[in-house]
């Protein structure tokens, strides 16, 4: 199992940040110690937690994501390193394509916006473009 954000010690980093195909956004963020976590801002179409946050897990679907609740300390935390992490670093640097690279702007911008409701859930297959350019 995974650490929570606030378990983590001290000089957090991200490590890295992709994509899947429903645009659900995950990173990985480390400290100091080389402790790790994962966490990811839901971008599934008709997601009642569309723009959430979650941490302990790379997708909201996956065993152990844990949802963040809207003003929570991890809120404060993750959100500003994966602004900065963007900031910082270009589309290639950061190992996203550049539609990958929007996407994660957008989907900074975009968060904690009120779920809509009455849409159908988007599939998980991969769309075009979206995932980054990177074999890992």
């Amino acid at each position: 199992m995974q650490l929570p954000v606030t378990s983590l010690g001290k000089a957090l980093r991200v490590e890295w940040v992709d994509f899947y195909g429903d645009h659900t956004m995950h990173a990985c963020i480390s400290d100091e110690a080389g402790q790790r976590t994962e966490v990811c801002i839901d971008g599934r179409k008709g997601s009642c937690t569309r723009f959430r946050l979650f941490q302990q897990g790379r997708h909201p679907n996956k065993r152990g994501a844990v949802l963040v609740e809207l003003g929570a300390p991890e809120e404060g935390i993750v959100i500003p390193l994966l602004s900065r992490y963007l900031d910082s670093h270009g589309p290639k640097a950061s190992g996203l394509t550049e539609y990958g690279w929007e996407l994660a702007r957008e989907t900074l911008l975009r968060y904690g916006e009120p779920a809509v409701s009455g849409t159908s859930a988007q599939s998980s297959e991969a769309e075009p473009g979206a995932a980054a350019d990177r074999g890992r």
